[in-house]
């Protein structure tokens, strides 16, 4: 690809947040999951990265509505009312992805507890997991772009992180780090 190749990918992809219903086919994703996993790796290589694809319609409007019942129950445990209606009204999107065909859930392996240790906070950023996980889901929007798909990062949702680990049956060992939905896009008529 020329340098103006990529400059017109660049600027060619934005945030898509509506899908037409048509069914994305399978040398898509695996276009898909190949540029995830050959983008580059920070901390040393990879970085126990995953990103699964979920296709189930089914699966994907119940991780947004009991996603939305998880924000919903952590904005009424706020004890301030100012404070609880204003999460409120920053969180009334991020669960819209209820009806994408496709939602990408990205996830990377923890930094080992003896990091954790010596470094604190500053661990996760040494390990490099999560770097390596935004640097492959750039990849994975670009290539989106490339094979006429949409594609949206979504990370509103981790606002109840924990129970969003727990409906997607995320390891313990492995921290969720940010959904994508995809699809086509839906032109306007």
């Amino acid at each position: 690809m020329t340098h103006e190749g990529l400059v017109r990918l660049l600027e060619s992809r934005h945030s898509c947040r509506s899908f037409a219903p048509d069914p994305v086919d399978g040398k898509a994703l695996e276009d898909l999951s190949d540029a995830f996993a050959h983008a580059p790796q920070a901390g040393g290589g990879n970085r126990h990265l995953q990103c699964r694809f979920i296709t189930d319609q089914t699966t994907i409007r119940d991780l947004a509505a009991r996603g939305q019942e998880a924000f919903f129950a952590f904005c009424q445990s706020i004890p301030s009312l100012f404070v609880r209606e204003e999460t409120a009204r920053y969180g009334e999107n991020f669960f819209w992805f209820g009806e994408v065909p496709i939602l990408a859930v990205v996830t990377c392996r923890k930094a080992p507890v003896f990091l954790q240790q010596l470094a604190g906070q500053k661990a996760p950023l040494i390990w490099g997991g999560e770097l390596s996980a935004a640097m492959s889901s750039f990849s994975l929007l670009l290539a989106a772009e490339t094979v006429g798909l949409g594609a949206c990062c979504l990370t509103g949702p981790l606002i109840v992180w924990q129970e969003m680990e727990e409906l997607l049956n995320i390891p313990k060992r492995d921290s969720l780090i940010l959904l994508i939905a995809l699809g086509h896009k839906k032109v306007s008529s």
